[in-house]
């Protein structure tokens, strides 16, 4: 009797096909299959992370994937949909994951069963993927010569469009930095913490995590195994050491959001370059602090640990569910509780900044701020080994997009900051048009009245995180 499709396999193309036909996070459509779907629901942890491994892996390396399918087969054009995805899957597993070529086949043709019965497509479907067992080392290697936007694309799977714009010496990387750029993007991403030290060490939470690790249920790394590193310090590209007391750098970490000290709010997961817009910022017990386009509020928790719980900050964002979360976030990171020598008095205000007149609670005193954190709404091109699915649905056009609504919003922001005040402005994004374009543009604008103190860039290809961008500017007295 026929084997039936292994069920992570089947959700996997579930979630895949689901991706196809919905923008969204690849990340929160997991958790809700997980959590919602009957067949997803009754998964082991290491079913989970099978499931979360092959859609992540499909969609890092999609282009790479379609490129050897359509140099073994017969009529390319004819392998759409459903069987376009079981084949990704299964060449995914051949070439990436180095599973044994008769598991990975079998599954793909069990998977052809339900489009073909007669069992013709479940042939045609061993003889494709053979031919990759064959010849697979070979045409990733060609793909590698081609020309450089080319062989970005073919090999690497970075968007044709990004990978012209990279491999440009002059506006872009040039092709050996671009390269390594994407072969950073091509592989899982650690899970970076933060640890609150106004309540723990860094040595705790990293023995307890070590003591506590379970089997992932996210991407697990190549030996399955907890690795965790504390590191002292970083160094940026122009030579700068940045220190890093709070980073924990995690890979095959389990369900790091269950962990009894994340539930605690003694760590926080947040990602290296994210951690840094609130140390760039600096803010002081019992300034005035905005934190605008808060999303889900960890950076929010962030700044209240460096104001030591004691002053007022203002969190905004124009969605109501994000800070609906916040309130949970403020019990776990202990916000409501006064420390001997103040408390803290927490804002939460729905307001778009980008508008003119956003809400009383925000403007009750225009220029009355001491610091300001502007996260703002970006591409989110960075980030395209965490969420790999926005290789496909960004454009071009996004850019310009984005970066009209981040002048709106620095410009807005920046009205904010009291004479002597600091603003930081991060995007999760390391192209110009988003970061220093801008940032020069806008302090070149205010020529005496803005100064830009420094400058930041985390990227893939040297510190193995997301590319992350932050500029942080001084308003004259």
């Amino acid at each position: 009797m026929p084997r039936r499709p292994h069920p992570a396999r089947s959700l996997a193309i579930h979630v895949l096909r689901q991706l196809e036909q919905r923008r969204g996070f690849s990340n929160r459509l997991l958790d809700e299959v997980f959590e919602t779907h009957p067949q997803g629901k009754r998964l082991d942890r290491r079913d989970r992370a099978l499931v979360t491994t092959l859609v992540y892996g499909v969609l890092r390396h999609r282009a790479r994937l379609d490129a050897l399918i359509d140099a073994v087969a017969h009529n390319p054009s004819r392998l759409r949909g459903r069987i376009r995805l079981v084949l990704r899957l299964a060449a995914l597993e051949l070439r990436e994951l180095e599973r044994p070529p008769h598991a990975a086949i079998s599954e793909a043709q069990s998977a052809t069963r339900k489009l073909d019965p007669s069992g013709k497509l479940g042939r045609a479907t061993q003889a494709l993927l053979s031919e990759i067992v064959r010849r697979g080392a070979e045409l990733d290697a060609a793909n590698e010569q081609l020309a450089p936007a080319k062989a970005l694309y073919r090999r690497w799977s970075i968007p044709r469009w990004l990978a012209r714009r990279w491999v440009d010496p002059e506006a872009g990387l040039g092709p050996a930095r671009a390269l390594r750029r994407a072969q950073a993007l091509s592989r899982p991403c650690s899970i970076d913490l933060r640890v609150d030290l106004s309540r723990t060490t860094r040595e705790a939470v990293l023995a307890a995590l070590r003591e506590d690790a379970v089997d992932p249920e996210r991407e697990p790394s190549r030996a399955g195994k907890l690795r965790c590193e504390a590191p002292e310090s970083l160094a940026l590209a122009d030579g700068r050491v940045i220190p890093q007391p709070q980073l924990l750098r995690v890979v095959a970490g389990g369900r790091l959001a269950k962990h009894p000290l994340h539930q605690r709010g003694l760590f926080s997961i947040q990602a290296l370059g994210s951690q840094q817009a609130v140390r760039a910022l600096d803010p002081q017990p019992g300034e005035r602090v905005l934190d605008v386009c808060a999303g889900m509020g960890t950076k929010t928790l962030q700044l209240a640990e460096h104001m030591q719980r004691r002053g007022v900050l203002v969190a905004t964002d124009t969605r109501e569910e994000r800070l609906a979360v916040h309130a949970e976030l403020g019990a776990r990171g202990r916000l409501d509780q006064a420390t001997e020598a103040g408390e803290l008095t927490l804002i939460r205000a729905r307001a778009d900044m980008a508008a003119p007149d956003p809400v009383p609670a925000v403007d009750d005193e225009p220029g009355g701020y001491d610091r300001v954190l502007l996260d703002a709404p970006c591409t989110g091109l960075g980030n395209l080994a965490r969420h790999p699915e926005a290789r496909w649905t960004t454009r071009p056009e996004d850019l310009v997009e984005c970066a009209a609504l981040q002048r709106r919003l620095l410009e807005r922001c920046w009205a904010r900051v009291r004479p002597g005040g600091r603003l930081v402005y991060a995007v999760c994004s390391l192209e110009p048009e988003e970061g220093p374009a801008l940032i020069e543009a806008f302090v070149r604008a205010r020529a005496g009245a803005a100064t830009l103190l420094e400058q930041q860039r985390w990227t893939p290809e040297t510190h193995a995180c997301d590319g992350f961008y932050l500029a942080a500017l001084a308003r004259a007295p």
